[in-house]
């Protein structure tokens, strides 16, 4: 099920270029391209940076190891350490104090064996409040302090976003290293209501009518209220299908919010608060059912409703982009449900646990798969937000040098102590090498919530007035132009040939996005045309069908052969 938010669709009408178009020819013999930028220095060697978190029992930050006591190993192979940093909150802002931190922060290099040869990574975090699985109590109480969260932590080289999701994920504040706006933010939200507390009376009802059938029926071997129990099967089943179903929504949406996440440099964090997520779906009701009416059978619908590979889908992708998840569980630490003084039901033990863990193993497996913590069975959070600060500012980081394919490709990760101490290793598991189209969709992707000035092609995005395309939807003329002399071409009998790679993303104000259109061009002319024509720019057009609004239009350009890519964006008011 794709989730709500690709309800805006984009494609390219049509690409009409200044110059003819035809099938590419084949040379010979290899020749030199004209034009074009720097060959990209990323094909052979490239350096895989791991970071990672070394706690004692109680959780605190262990310091003063060095790269001889840990061991990596790269999908079976031990791999030397080939630069090594200790970080710590007090080397960190020192460094981030002497320089200004952008998005394009590169790798250090081979070789480097002091923090201060490690280039301080800008630190991203993401505050994500999740209306629809929160209840409005216990988010106001959590929100208290994760404002002083902020508080404590925002400053350089750390950037914060808040997010919050009701159905539609929308961006409440973007990046910023404001204290003041991210606490704004936060404030804003102490109104909002979602779905939880509709669903939570719904299902405090179903408890409340089992109990009352067990209590009519108590003397009896087998229950011979059919009636009453073929309607409560159907109402269980209902229920644990709409859970399934919010959960597929909800999901969708933390997996579009690391997606925006994956073009941008740097350490990155959510921090996802929530009241839990049933990792299956109606299964503490199912249990419950079973033993009111001693029928086991409807067991069988775990397998139905079992968001597990969900979950997985999520986690992979969070370590795709190198996104840690961190979970705090809003709910707090409340007796086991139906054993409360103020319970209109009682509840087998069993049952109430298991619908417990439920809610929160999917909390524990998002942080344990990505790196990151989970902040549960607490009525306050300060300890656990302690815990993720240690995170953003105490951790070593070590890399080793891999040759490349230039293909997407999955790595497994591990990481050991040599010394055999008995310290809790927290880090990525998997290192997901990317192609350089990947990269630059990836790129643009992220473009559509974060600001990325990286255009050495000189790209230039105009939008034309928008026509009516159908009922609804609108055509949004667009013409896109870059500087010729950037593109390689390469010389074929008395023409120059080139080709660039055009992706396109949209994102409108309600948080809704489409998916990132690619398209390839060729571009080819003759070469005294090229000689005379001297620094003048090559252009196309293209169009995008839109809801209507205002959207945020981003495209990445990227050159094969140099394996370049430069991006722009612009805004778009429709009609």
């Amino acid at each position: 099920m794709k989730p709500a938010v690709s309800l805006i669709s984009i494609f390219v009408l049509t690409l009409a270029a200044a110059a003819g178009v035809s099938a590419q020819d084949s040379a010979s013999e290899p020749v030199e391209p004209v034009g074009g930028l720097t060959f990209a220095d990323e094909v052979q060697v490239t350096v895989v940076n791991v970071d990672v978190y070394v706690r004692d029992r109680k959780g605190l930050p262990v310091e003063g190891l060095g790269p001889d006591d840990f061991r990596i190993i790269q999908d079976g192979v031990e791999m030397p350490i080939s630069n090594f940093a200790e970080l710590t909150a007090e080397v960190i802002r020192h460094r981030a104090a002497e320089a200004t931190v952008s998005v394009t922060t590169t790798s250090p290099e081979p070789g480097a064996d002091a923090a201060d040869d490690e280039e301080i990574k800008p630190i991203w975090v993401v505050l994500y409040v999740d209306h629809e699985n929160l209840g409005s109590l216990d988010r106001n109480r959590v929100l208290r302090r994760v404002r002083e969260f902020v508080l404590e932590n925002l400053t350089e080289p750390v950037q914060m976003m808040v997010v919050s999701y009701n159905r539609s994920l929308k961006v409440a504040q973007s990046f910023t290293s404001e204290p003041q706006e991210v606490t704004g933010a936060l404030r804003g939200m102490v109104k909002i209501s979602g779905g939880r507390e509709e669903r939570e009376t719904a299902r405090r009802d179903l408890l409340a009518d089992m109990n009352e059938a067990r209590n009519q029926d108590h003397g009896s071997k087998v229950n011979t209220q059919e009636g009453a129990k073929l309607d409560m099967r159907q109402r269980v089943s209902a229920f644990a299908a709409e859970e399934a179903n919010n959960l597929q929504f909800t999901l969708g949406a933390l997996r579009q919010m690391i997606a925006m996440l994956s073009g941008i440099e740097g350490r990155k964090s959510v921090i996802y608060v929530s009241s839990g997520l049933p990792m299956e779906p109606g299964i503490g009701l199912m249990h419950d059912y079973a033993m009111t009416f001693r029928d086991q059978s409807i067991l069988s619908l775990r397998g139905r409703f079992d968001g597990t590979r969900y979950f997985n889908e999520l986690t992979s992708l969070a370590n795709a982009q190198e996104v840690s998840l961190y979970s705090i569980d809003a709910t707090g630490l409340n007796p086991l449900d139906g054993f409360d003084a103020e319970s209109a039901y009682s509840r087998d033990p069993s049952a109430s646990s298991l619908g417990s863990r439920n809610y929160q193993a999917s909390l524990k497996y998002m942080a344990d798969a990505t790196g990151g913590i989970a902040v549960v069975n607490t009525n306050d959070v300060s300890g656990g937000l302690q815990l993720i600060t240690n995170d953003l500012f105490n951790y070593y980081s070590m890399g080793y040098t891999v040759n490349t394919t230039g293909e997407d490709r999955v790595h497994r990760i591990e990481v050991e102590l040599t010394g055999g101490e008995n310290y809790d290793l927290r880090y990525r598991r998997r290192f997901v090498e990317k192609s350089r189209e990947s990269k630059v969709q990836d790129r643009v992707f992220t473009s559509l919530v974060v600001d990325i000035d990286d255009d050495a092609m000189g790209l230039e995005l105009t939008a034309a007035a928008a026509l009516p395309g159908s009922a609804t939807r609108w055509i949004a003329p667009m013409h896109l132009s870059l500087d010729l002399t950037k593109i390689a071409l390469l010389p074929v009998g008395d023409e120059l040939v080139g080709r660039i790679v055009v992706f396109v993303g949209a994102r409108d104000d309600e948080g809704r996005n489409s998916e990132v259109q690619r398209q390839e061009h060729e571009i080819r002319l003759p070469k005294a045309e090229y000689l005379a024509a001297g620094r003048e720019r090559f252009g196309f057009d293209f169009r995008l069908l839109l809801n209507e609004g205002r959207h945020r239009v981003s495209v990445g350009v990227l050159d094969p052969i140099t394996r370049q890519a430069s991006y722009e964006r612009t805004v778009v008011s429709v009609p």
